[in-house]
């Protein structure tokens, strides 16, 4: 495997040159999430109690000022909760007032990623500073011998006191100064490094592997020895393709959903 050169704690944590042109990994939240955030709060205050029905597409269109495929991603987000259900011929009617055990992220963008940290809480347990290895170099793609921060802890969503992620976070030591803020905000670790040091992530490069829970990782999730578990690797990359933070999630597989929209693009389009 090719290792990254290390990164230059000088050169990245400057601005950004005014050439340097991609756009930022976080910008405004998509309009089905802002609707999504509403309908939610309705129904938590009662406005929509479980047992009613939400309004109709086109009453949501009027209501939002927003367009029909909009209301359905938006109500689609609601379904993934196990908030709605939508029958034909019938409408979409509250069945909860609150997420159903099981969280369920759904990724059709990168703006995504923020949702995910904003509809759960991180709870750090530790934080040390590690030296790569050969192993940990190669899950952080670096040179061994390199200096990151390690933060270790648990992910919940909403109410549930079971944990729906053993969570590992390794920020390149030129970043580590932010340790202190991790899980004191709702927002990603590497939004955190952005509005610190000006720094852009420019790629987030994902890994999902089924895996088997040993003993050690069944009683950190509270789940049976065995059961099954899904492994979320994310690469967080900088200039050049540098890593700046890597998060690896455990997730027990009857607390936690992946699912992923992706769009075909047509020739000429």
């Amino acid at each position: 495997m090719t290792t990254a050169p290390p990164p230059d704690a000088a050169t990245e944590s400057t601005a950004p040159a005014a050439d340097a042109a991609p756009a930022p990994l976080l910008a405004s939240p998509p309009q089905y999430l802002l609707v999504a955030q509403r309908l939610m709060a309705d129904i938590q205050s009662g406005r929509y109690p479980v047992g009613s029905h939400l309004p109709t597409e086109m009453e949501l269109c009027a209501q939002f000022g927003v367009s029909r495929h909009t209301v359905r991603e938006a109500v689609r987000q609601l379904q993934e909760r196990g908030l709605v259900l939508r029958r034909r011929g019938v409408g979409t009617q509250v069945k909860a007032s609150r997420s159903e055990g099981r969280y369920v992220q759904s990724t059709a963008t990168l703006v995504d990623l923020q949702q995910y940290a904003e509809d759960t809480r991180l709870v750090t347990t530790e934080a040390e500073d590690v030296i790569a290895d050969a192993a940990l170099a190669q899950l952080l793609q670096c040179a061994p011998g390199q200096r990151w921060l390690k933060v270790t802890g648990y992910r919940y969503a909403g109410d549930n006191p079971l944990p729906i992620a053993f969570t590992q976070i390794y920020i390149h030591a030129a970043y580590s100064s932010i340790r202190a803020l991790i899980g004191t905000q709702k927002v990603p670790v590497h939004t955190l490094i952005e509005s610190q040091w000006g720094v852009r992530i420019h790629e987030v490069a994902q890994e999902i592997d089924a895996v088997t829970l040993d003993a050690a990782a069944a009683a950190r999730l509270q789940v049976e020895p065995g059961s099954a578990g899904l492994l979320v690797t994310r690469r967080y990359l900088g200039p050049q393709g540098r890593p700046i933070e890597v998060a690896v999630n455990l997730h027990p597989a009857d607390r936690f959903s992946y699912r992923m929209s992706l769009r075909l693009q047509l020739a000429g389009r």
